[in-house]
């Protein structure tokens, strides 16, 4: 447990300072704002309470990283379908085209360090990857003071 411990903790802070750009001429795309935009493309629109939900943060939280995409014209506020009061976040195309590059990139990196992997070790470092996140994910939402200060 100790040896997984200290490599999670390398791990984190590692990937922290891969600073990764939505193409040539973009901003940085920081690990919050990917990861909305991300979940956003993935589902289609959400309203900020299920951001919220679905990254354990509360609510002033993604607020802030909403408002900072929003201002980027990454993400845009439509009318909830289901009810008119409500709003719903959705990408932009800039947005789109942001994730796009983006992800790209990081997918060349992770492509890169994991190259001289077998097949059989890929696959199972996927399914060992998904196991620990989904056990990680029942953890934060069992105990919303786990994660960190409210935030993820």
């Amino acid at each position: 447990m100790e040896s997984i411990e200290q490599e999670l903790t390398l791990l984190v802070r590692r990937a922290q300072k891969v600073h990764l750009r939505g193409g040539p001429t973009e901003q940085v795309v920081e690990r919050a704002a990917y990861g909305i935009l991300a979940w956003l493309h993935d589902t289609g629109p959400l309203r900020s309470s299920e951001l919220a939900a679905h990254f354990h943060l509360d609510a002033s939280t993604i607020s802030r990283q909403v408002a900072a995409l929003e201002q980027a014209g990454l993400v845009t506020r439509e009318p909830d379908a289901d009810d008119r009061r409500a709003l719903r976040l959705r990408l932009t195309d800039r947005g789109r085209g942001v994730l796009t590059t983006t992800r790209a990139e990081r997918r060349g990196v992770v492509r890169e360090l994991l190259r001289s992997w077998s097949p059989e070790d890929l696959a199972r470092f996927a399914s060992l990857l998904a196991a620990f996140n989904a056990g990680l994910d029942e953890h934060l939402t069992g105990d919303p003071h786990t994660a960190e200060g409210g935030q993820r």
